[in-house]
C-alpha cells in the first residue's frame, strides 16, 4: 500500500510557510527520508497518519535547510577561508552526514509516539 501524499494545502495547515515550488522541490527527498525510518510502517489512525505528515513537513524543512535535495557541500572534508581552515574527520567512511542526522532528527521528533516507529514483530 502506498503512504498518504502529503499536499501542499496540508502542509499550510500544519505551519509550513514555504511556497509552492520550494515544497515540490522537497517533498519527494522529504517522503523518502521519512520512508527510511519507518521501513515498511504505515499510518493506521488519525493519529499516527497526523504525525506521519508532521514528519514530511519536518524533512521539507530540512531538506530547504540545505539546499533543497542533499545540500550544497554536506560532505566536504575541509573548507578555507581567508586564513582560517578547518578539517572533518572522515572516520572509516561510513559516517553519517549533516544532512543525513539532521533529517533523521526531525523526522523521529515528530514520530516519537506513534506505531511508525516499531520495526519489530507485529
Amino acid at each position: 500500500m502506498a503512504l498518504p501524499s502529503v499536499t501542499y494545502s496540508r502542509y499550510q495547515e500544519l505551519g509550513g510557510k514555504l511556497d509552492q515550488g520550494a515544497f515540490d522541490a522537497s517533498c519527494p527527498a522529504a517522503v523518502a527520508a521519512v520512508r527510511e525510518v519507518i521501513g515498511f510502517n504505515e499510518p493506521q489512525d488519525d493519529e499516527s497518519l497526523e504525525a506521519y505528515e508532521r514528519a514530511v513537513c519536518a524533512a521539507i524543512a530540512v531538506d530547504q535547510q540545505y539546499g533543497a535535495s542533499g545540500g550544497i557541500g554536506e560532505r566536504l572534508a575541509s573548507v578555507t577561508l581567508g586564513r582560517f581552515s578547518a578539517s572533518l574527520s572522515s572516520g572509516d567512511g561510513g559516517s553519517v552526514s549533516p544532512y543525513d542526522a539532521d533529517m533523521e532528527r526531525a523526522i523521529t521528533r515528530e514520530l516519537t509516539g506513534s506505531t511508525l516507529l516499531y520495526q519489530g514483530l507485529q
